[in-house]
């Protein structure tokens, strides 16, 4: 809450719906309306949207302008042709915007355009993936691809000495550091990184190559690096740069680490064109083992997919102990849950890495995230008078005004503290609306409609009448400024011609009829006798 509020803070102007009222003073979940001023540098756009919307979990609002400008065509020196060069070399058309190129893209466009490699492999991805480092699908495996596993089979072959792929060594300080290519013998053993530029041309990756480069040494460890022509060299002290390239031509960087061997006297010759085919079609069977049963597994990481995987769209008949953690391969799913089993459809990585799950299960847990107040915020400390008329949560059994949002739309029941009728109803309609117990409100409008308007009650229109009232029989204490003069209450009147004793009943309605001279004193003005009674 802390962290929404110093947000909201910075862009905070007004509250249009009760004016003079602090940011600090509105509770995060409230519906009034707010004016704001953009944060963002060189913005400063005004707009006007109500507080809920910005405090929201899922999706809160931010500056209309500033999401215009994210989606419209790149400023000079904002598209992708001038922001990431080596991506644009793989671009080759854009699928959702055939008009749009390299040049009117920004890098974070959700754009789904088709990529060729550097190995002649042509899929489809969105932009922002690619400028999120998601890569060819046909090269990159769970840290073996292709070009690594024909290296290594050439090198295995010229040389005579055994190669290990992904070698995984945990380096003083670090997490789990991957090598390409090991060499075992001679001891202690030769670790070779092989940095071809459609992979280390990534913003980051020439620090990332050095801190491993960096941490490697001060472990004591032998290591090498063959870096692509194009690329920036590591500059690390005692590190020899080797180069090959540019391209990932196997035999052309096998000829590279060549070179290195040599270099330490180690033996090496030069292949045949037969024995070249040989170690490449041993590399390519050594890839498809990689991508048929990965040594680590999504299930290894994630046991709990295989009970909710249904199919695998991408991939049929591959599942997840078959597939990489990261693998791209989009799935279906069913939400293992009791009273769940919703079903959809979810790339692999976004559940085994990224830790996705069922979004209708997770709706639900923001919902009643969301329903919870925060320190400060519940219904007994914002409005103590109303919660103290609070009975029980409908539906929710143990909760307390404590655990209730004044703007809550669950049901609840409430008795009245001051004619104690119990009713239902949300707490957002007694907030809100400022509704409260219906009994008080048909009375209080009930009285409203027999009481006189200003200058309409029967003390100012016939005040002659007003004097002779003695009492309104049924209700007491009302007097004649009380009484409307057609007022259908039976009083009592008293006669104000001295001397008489006359008293009788009558409603201010049939005393005020004929100006003012309808029922009267019966001794004074008594009725007249009809021709039969004469």
């Amino acid at each position: 809450m802390a962290a929404v509020r110093a947000r909201l803070k910075a862009e905070f102007v007004s509250n249009l719906s009760s004016p003079g009222t602090a940011l600090e003073d509105i509770p995060l979940s409230s519906t009034d309306r707010c004016q704001w001023r953009c944060s963002a540098e060189g913005c400063d756009h005004e707009w006007r949207t109500r507080l809920q919307f910005r405090t929201r979990t899922v999706n809160p609002s931010g500056c209309p302008e500033c999401a215009k400008r994210r989606n419209r065509a790149p400023g000079p020196g904002e598209a992708l042709a001038d922001l990431n060069p080596a991506l644009v070399r793989q671009f080759r058309r854009n699928l959702s915007r055939p008009d749009r190129g390299p040049d009117t893209l920004r890098p974070q466009s959700h754009d789904l355009c088709e990529w060729e490699c550097a190995q002649g492999h042509i899929w489809p991805a969105t932009l922002a993936n690619r400028t999120n480092g998601r890569g060819c699908p046909d090269c990159i495996g769970h840290g073996r691809s292709p070009f690594e596993c024909n290296v290594a089979m050439l090198v295995e072959a010229a040389s005579g000495f055994s190669v290990e792929l992904d070698h995984r060594l945990r380096l003083p300080g670090r997490s789990q550091d991957r090598f390409d290519l090991y060499l075992p013998k001679p001891a202690p053993g030769l670790l070779i990184d092989l940095d071809p530029e459609w992979t280390h041309s990534r913003p980051g990756s020439l620090e990332r190559d050095t801190a491993k480069t960096k941490a490697a040494f001060a472990a004591g460890l032998d290591m090498e690096r063959i870096r692509s022509c194009g690329l920036p060299p590591v500059l690390v002290p005692g590190l020899i740069h080797h180069k090959a390239g540019p391209g990932v031509d196997p035999e052309d960087w096998a000829e590279a680490v060549g070179v290195v061997l040599r270099h330490r006297g180690l033996p090496w010759r030069q292949l045949t064109p037969a024995e070249v085919t040989a170690a490449l079609t041993k590399g390519v069977q050594l890839w498809e083992r990689v991508v048929a049963g990965p040594e680590v597994s999504a299930a290894d990481v994630a046991p709990h997919l295989e009970a909710e995987f249904v199919a695998n769209l991408t991939n049929p008949g591959r599942g997840p102990d078959r597939m990489p953690p990261g693998c791209n391969d989009v799935c279906v799913w069913r939400c293992g849950q009791p009273g769940c089993g919703y079903e959809w459809q979810a790339a692999l990585h976004s559940r085994a890495l990224g830790g996705r799950g069922c979004s209708r299960c997770a709706s639900a847990r923001v919902g009643v995230a969301n329903s919870r107040p925060g320190a400060g915020e519940s219904l007994a400390e914002v409005n103590p008078a109303m919660a103290a008329e609070l009975i029980e949560v409908v539906d929710h059994i143990g909760w307390t005004a404590f655990d209730l949002l004044p703007g809550s739309n669950k049901t609840c029941r409430w008795r009245c503290s001051d004619c104690r009728f119990e009713y239902p109803a949300p707490p957002n309609r007694r907030t809100g609306q400022s509704s409260g117990c219906p009994r008080c409100a048909r009375q209080r409008t009930s009285a409203g409609r027999v009481r006189p308007k200003p200058g309409k009650s029967l003390q100012d229109v016939h005040p002659v009448l007003a004097g002779e009232l003695v009492e309104v029989i049924d209700e007491p204490n009302l007097t004649a400024k009380e009484l409307r003069p057609s007022s259908a209450k039976l009083c009592r009147w008293a006669c104000s011609k001295p001397g008489c004793p006359g008293r009788w009943e009558a409603t201010p309605d049939q005393r005020s009829r004929r100006g003012g001279t309808g029922k009267r004193c019966p001794i004074c003005h008594p009725p007249r006798k009809s021709r039969t009674q004469q």
